[in-house]
């Protein structure tokens, strides 16, 4: 115990105490805030900033209907929308000039109301860019809405008894857990959920690739024959398994409380971000949870694939598997998104290698009961002990191998007879 002990500590310090670490430390939070709160602090300014529109309306009748449709008001009490009308004979001789001053940024949009509007013809938007689906769709709706209200009117009936007769419902997302209810939107499911499952992806990948890296340079400068002469292969590899893992763990505290004070200072300079971000201490729990099973299944199969293996073009290729193992349940994950009660995402969440991101992710959308949780961890904690098994025969032999990389039946007799 004690020279595993010894080794822990050579690979939790030699990996703490590095350039790599520290950087990776300080600029993880960085992408982490932009991954969590960028896009939800953005979301939550998104109908703060003023659109300027050039107007062409070529009934010359809706122009001022169109503007008086669209009151929105900023904060600070200025309107949202600016609508410039222009004369559609003017927009005609200089329409060139007029998408240019789009493409300069010194309006954001033109919208085009055609003469056929009223027998159902379409809208023209132009902009430098379309993707911004909330604003065109409320342009679509405002101005249909419009011109329904115009349309009742003409044929005699009344806008406003209609409106309250076809007036939709708006529905409210309460979620139900343990007995009580939370109100909670889909932004913040997704943001946080996703925020998470990104997060865990990419530190499996990183620390197993990390451990597979470590001992092929240990192989290629014979320091692991220096090391070997002192102790067996199992306290070696545990050692530097559980060394990697507890510097994982560190590090993933100190993005959690740099998290945490950001998420503070964040939320007193825009309160709104809260409804698109909600981060639990049971999701925090699980996510380290699953964090050291998905490390410790993951970074084992690399151990091996690095004891076997004597240059780091090899151990790509052949940890290339493995790597598909990550991104799988990574894919799978945006299947369960959509709902995680279905019996295949509660299939995935107990097969081995699936289970430290589906069942996190379902933990986090939709708590299973506790006993799919613990079964999930039993079948994963076996699996374990099966890959650690296997991966120390391998190890025991492989990591004094030289030269030309084994084939699968010179790898079964290093696990027949190691």
């Amino acid at each position: 115990m004690k020279k595993m002990l010894k080794i822990l500590k050579r690979e939790f310090m030699t990996k703490v105490v590095t350039k790599g670490f520290i950087i990776g430390t300080l600029l993880g939070p960085i992408i982490i805030i932009g991954i969590t709160f960028a896009p939800a602090y953005f979301m939550s300014l998104s109908t703060e900033q003023p659109m300027t529109f050039l107007l062409v309306d070529y009934t010359r009748e809706l122009a001022d209907k169109i503007i008086e449709a669209f009151p929105d008001t900023l904060k600070n009490g200025q309107p949202r929308f600016l609508f410039n009308k222009v004369d559609p004979e003017v927009f005609d001789q200089r329409e060139k000039i007029f998408r240019q001053n789009v493409e300069k940024g010194l309006v954001d949009a033109i919208l085009v109301i055609p003469d056929t509007i009223m027998n159902g013809g379409s809208l023209t938007y132009y902009a430098k860019t379309v993707s911004n689906i909330d604003l065109i769709q409320k342009l679509q709706n405002g101005i249909s809405e419009l011109l329904t209200t115009i349309r009742l009117k003409n044929v005699g009936l009344d806008p406003e008894m209609v409106k309250k007769l076809t007036r939709r419902i708006n529905i409210r997302t309460i979620k139900i857990e343990k007995g009580t209810t939370k109100e909670r939107g889909f932004s913040q499911e997704y943001i946080t959920s996703m925020t998470f499952l990104i997060i865990l992806y990419m530190t499996i990948l990183v620390y197993g690739s990390q451990m597979m890296r470590s001992v092929i340079e240990e192989k290629t400068s014979r320091i692991i024959e220096v090391l070997l002469s002192s102790m067996n292969s199992f306290q070696l590899m545990m050692g530097k398994l559980i060394g990697v893992g507890i510097a994982g763990l560190v590090q993933y505290l100190i993005w959690a409380v740099m998290a945490l004070i950001t998420f503070l200072i964040a939320i007193n300079s825009a309160p709104n971000i809260v409804e698109f971000v909600s981060i639990s201490p049971v999701t925090f729990f699980y996510f380290v949870l699953f964090f050291v099973m998905g490390f410790f299944t993951f970074s084992t199969l690399y151990t091996a694939v690095g004891a076997m293996c004597s240059d780091m073009q090899d151990a790509q290729s052949l940890s290339t598997p493995i790597t598909f193992l990550v991104i799988i349940p990574f894919m799978a994950s945006f299947m369960v998104m959509k709902d995680p009660t279905t019996d295949i995402a509660r299939l995935l969440s107990f097969l081995p290698f699936f289970t430290p991101m589906i069942m996190f992710l379902r933990i986090s959308l939709v708590m299973p009961p506790a006993w799919e949780i613990l079964t999930s961890l039993v079948i994963n904690l076996l699996t374990i002990i099966v890959i650690v098994w296997l991966t120390a025969r391998i190890y025991r032999v492989g990591i004094l191998m030289y030269g030309k990389r084994p084939n699968v039946p010179e790898i079964i007799k290093w696990i027949r007879y190691s």
